[in-house]
């Protein structure tokens, strides 16, 4: 008795209760009341963070959110004993016997797993309770509905938490939670989770931006109320039943928009935005007929998502126009039942009355949670799990049309790969060309919204190692992994060899065959949870695409170590000149870096060939390799490179310095012939420049300019130099007539050209 006064004075449950009643036909309010008890009960003595309001308000304002979607009774019970199983003695069997199978089932997959079973690890317990609510989220989206009312009200009381664990809730909020919310198409939530998100990952942008917008919004609500009452008296002529208010922007979406494309807060707030709901499909195009007519509409600025809607079911018309004063005017005019979808998402099915609860299951907004069982199935890491449900699954989606119309759907950023393993198995191992809008592309290209993609193949062909640098679908990773395991070892080594050598090279590390396997060992080891027995055993999981190359040179690379100013990179790219080439090459750079310092691009041999010369900023080394990876991939380009310049401008000062030293020598030799011994060692340290030369000049190459390894005419001008050297030293001893033993200076030259051959086999050989 005592425990329901204390609740009183935090929670109005009757007034929750009516709520539910008055959406609710047939609510069993006597079982509500029971669960209230019963939760009550089993919190009791449990208090929030604040230490002052009762444990249980957290699930009775759980239940409340989910009765602003108008969930049904199971959900609303299950969400008022979510935390039951988790925070107290009682378990899922009593919640069983008590309420149902149904509800039993939902709550036991918002429960989290066991603390003491993960108490050394509990970021895995974090992704394995992820996965058993996916996997119960499949069987019955009402699991994940529990799990969005639950975090959102979570959202709102975090600031009674520490600093730390704000910050790593609220991060896990922005990249799992709010995707979720917003492929069940539920606005609603997901506008409020990402306004709580950024409000504590960024507090500094938050108050700045919502202060602005407050003042911004004070300027323009004269201009608004006069844009609304035109239309409303324009639709009364007509005779169409209409209502036009005010739409607004959640602030993070705002602050996106001022991140990503450089504009003012004014440019994109500065106008007014509504919203206009007519009963009919019909009348939504009569409605932009008056908007179009009343207000003069920007030119390529009209989508019709009612013809052809968003992913999520998103349907609208929206448009553009100079209002009132010339004021631009965000116009989006929708149906009762389009407006219901837009907010609710998924959750509209609850909306039609008839509290057919199996509508949900049936929807197609939640069709994306049996790929999260395939990616489950896969048994991968935890890790490589979360990459792979925000790149396959949470990122943007993007429609891709078959030639006959079909409509593929694929993340934002998907290749022409993934579109052909989307269609079938043996269209993506067969692949060897994608016609993308009727022009013939490779198979690597990046897909946009829209396109109309063909595949080409021949069953010659088979996938490439280099392909899982370009794939962004789970499906198709694991198709290609598949193929490569079939591949004889041999042929795994020598494409793993290659593919670390590349990122070795990208990263500035040298050639990896230097590097101390003993000492790797256990970096490898601890990185990866695998013991590998020597180097090739690690190209082997490489060349199956088990690991990535990346993930192997991070372990060694210092740039990597997150510095916050990010990697400056100097690259050279040489191609066949065409039309367009820059702009290609261009739009890769752009797309990965954080800073263009600069692009100089100038034409060879008469307008055939095309230097480019860019000097940029990359958040972290994965960035660099997606940069080589599609620039290699454009057509007509021969090679792509970093450029050393710090070691490159020490080498030609060394070349100078040696240059002038056998200049000017032969006056020494003649000056100190009759200092035998000075004479002697002049000759002999000459020559042994000729050797410290060599090492130096093979070393630069080895490790830092990698395109010269295999250059035949820059091998035999390093091989030519001792041979000139010495050639050089003979003419001056001979016209000096100095006498001096050969013996020393032969076997210092049989030294420089074993050096020379030993490093010229073994960049051949692993090259």
């Amino acid at each position: 008795m005592k425990s329901s006064i204390i609740l009183k004075k935090h929670f109005d449950t009757s007034a929750l209760i009516k709520k539910i009643k008055d959406y609710l036909s047939g609510f069993n309010e006597e079982l509500f009341k029971k669960a209230i008890k019963f939760a009550q009960k089993a919190h009791e003595g449990q208090l929030r963070k604040d230490n002052k309001t009762p444990y249980v308000v957290h699930p009775l304002s759980t239940v409340e959110i989910l009765s602003d979607l108008h969930a049904p009774e199971e959900i609303l019970l299950a969400g008022l004993l979510h935390d039951i199983p988790e925070d107290t003695k009682h378990n899922i069997s009593e919640i069983k016997d008590l309420f149902g199978e149904k509800v039993a089932f939902l709550v036991e997959g918002v429960t989290k797993l066991s603390k003491v079973h993960y108490q050394h690890n509990m970021p895995e317990r974090q992704v394995e309770s992820l996965k058993k609510l996916f996997l119960h989220s499949a069987k019955d989206p009402g699991a994940i509905l529990i799990k969005l009312a639950d975090r959102l009200h979570n959202m709102r009381t975090l600031e009674f938490v520490s600093p730390e664990k704000r910050l790593r809730i609220a991060g896990e909020t922005l990249e799992i939670f709010v995707p979720i919310a917003n492929l069940l198409g539920i606005q609603d939530l997901k506008c409020k989770l990402e306004d709580l998100c950024f409000k504590y990952l960024f507090p500094t942008e938050y108050k700045n931006l919502k202060e602005k917008l407050s003042d911004i919004n004070k300027k323009n609500k004269k201009h608004l109320n006069k844009f609304i009452k035109t239309l409303d008296d324009a639709f009364r002529t007509i005779g169409i039943s209409a209502e036009a208010t005010e739409r607004k922007q959640n602030l993070y979406t705002i602050y996106k928009k001022l991140s990503s494309c450089g504009k003012s807060i004014e440019d994109i707030v500065g106008r007014n935005a509504i919203k206009i709901i007519v009963k009919t499909i019909p009348q939504c195009y009569e409605a932009l007929g008056i908007v179009h007519s009343k207000y003069i509409p920007k030119v390529g600025k009209f989508k019709d998502y009612i013809a052809n809607p968003k992913m999520n079911k998103y349907q609208s018309l929206h448009t553009m126009v100079f209002g009132v004063d010339g004021m631009l005017g965000e116009v989006q005019i929708r149906t009762k039942n389009m407006h219901l979808e837009a907010m609710y998402g998924i959750a509209s099915n609850f909306f039609s009355g008839n509290g057919e609860k199996e509508n949900i299951n049936k929807d197609a907004r939640s069709a994306w949670m049996n790929k999260i069982v395939e990616i489950e199935k896969n048994g991968k890491s935890s890790d490589d799990f979360i990459e792979d449900l925000k790149v396959d699954i949470f990122q943007d989606r993007i429609y891709i049309f078959t030639p006959k119309g079909g409509k593929i759907d694929l993340p934002r950023g998907a290749s022409a790969i993934d579109f052909a393993y989307a269609i079938h198995t043996e269209i993506g191992n067969n692949a060897i060309k994608a016609e993308i809008n009727n022009n013939f592309m490779p198979v690597t290209s990046m897909l946009k919204n829209g396109d109309v993609v063909s595949i080409i193949t021949d069953k010659k062909s088979r996938p490439s190692l280099s392909w899982l640098s370009f794939v962004k679908t789970s499906l198709a990773r694991t198709k290609i992994q598949n193929s490569l395991k079939k591949t004889n070892r041999k042929k795994k080594i020598e494409e793993g060899c290659k593919l670390l050598q590349k990122e070795f090279d990208i990263a500035q590390l040298g050639f990896f065959k230097k590097v101390n396997f003993k000492r790797t060992k256990k970096k490898l080891t601890d990185r990866f949870g695998r013991n590998f027995r020597n180097f090739d055993d690690l190209f082997t999981a490489i060349g199956e695409g088990r690991i990535k190359a990346v993930d192997v040179t991070k372990l060694f690379s210092k740039a990597d170590k997150k510095d916050l100013s990010g990697i400056r990179l100097d690259v050279k790219v040489l191609a066949r000149n065409r039309f367009g080439l820059l702009r290609d090459i261009s739009e890769i750079f752009y797309r990965y870096s954080s800073n263009m310092i600069s692009l100089k691009a100038w034409s060879l041999r008469k307008m055939k060939d095309a230097c480019f010369y860019v000097k940029i900023v990359v958040k972290d080394i994965e960035d660099i390799g997606h940069i080589f990876d599609e620039i290699e991939q454009i057509d007509t380009v021969k090679s792509v490179y970093r450029v050393p310049y710090s070691k490159l401008y020490f080498s030609y000062f060394l070349i100078f310095v040696s240059g002038i030293v056998w200049f000017f020598h032969p006056l020494a030799l003649k000056f100190l012939a009759p200092q035998k011994l000075m004479a002697d060692v002049i000759s002999y340290v000459g020559v042994l420049s000729l050797l410290v030369m060599a090492i130096f000049i093979t070393r630069l190459i080895r490790n830092y300019i990698p395109y010269a390894r295999n250059k035949k005419l820059i091998w035999a001008i390093v091989f030519g130099i001792p041979v000139l050297g010495i050639s050089t030293l003979f003419l001056e001893l001979r016209l000096l007539d100095i006498q001096r033993s050969w013996l020393p200076i032969l076997i210092e030259l049989v030294i420089i050209y074993f050096y020379l051959l030993k490093s010229f086999w073994e960049l051949k050989r692993y090259s």
